[in-house]
């Protein structure tokens, strides 16, 4: 005869559930992170990021087409936010010897760091020599990157630029 003791099958029953529920626990739970991942405003990729990475060489290229062009692009004036929620651009565009250059053709992809996902595109127009205006439709506070490619003639340069877009004081 044996003498191994009997365990209830109640008790038995109830720690089968557990990997159970643990298995559970960690489907919603990686569920729940993935959900909060693919909505969440802040995360933005860089477009054609790996075709960027095949064609490293095409970008140092036009570094130095940059430099042997010798253009100066700079803020006109401090961009801030407008009572209706857009934001002025003016940009400088000077040669080596600080002339204003006329005739360029300037387009910018501008964004908040914050916000990286949420990219405007906007072609700026020849205010005065050298002077190119345009105007974001929304803007935030905060640090914006502005992505500026320039063509005169065949020439074609372009910088990235970084400014602080600040509400409007009110005086």
């Amino acid at each position: 005869m044996s003498t191994t003791p009997e365990v209830p099958s109640r008790a038995g029953a109830i720690w089968a559930w557990v990997p159970l529920g643990l298995l559970t626990c960690m489907f919603f739970g990686i569920g729940s992170l993935a959900v909060i991942a693919v909505r969440d405003p802040n995360f933005a990729l860089e477009p054609d990021y790996y075709a960027k990475a095949l064609h490293w060489d095409q970008a140092q290229a036009q570094l130095r087409e940059n430099d042997t062009l010798g253009y100066q692009l700079s803020l006109g004036q401090p961009l801030v936010l407008s009572a209706q929620g857009g934001v002025e651009v003016e940009l400088q565009l000077k040669d080596r010897s600080a002339v204003g250059i006329s005739g360029a053709s300037l387009e910018v992809a501008a964004f908040p760091n914050a916000f990286a996902g949420n990219v405007e595109h906007l072609v700026l127009r020849e205010a005065a020599p050298g002077v190119y205006r345009g105007r974001l439709a929304h803007g935030l506070p905060g640090l914006w990157e502005l992505r500026c490619a320039v063509s005169v003639g065949s020439a074609h340069y372009v910088q990235a630029l970084r400014s602080d877009v600040r509400k409007r004081s009110a005086a």
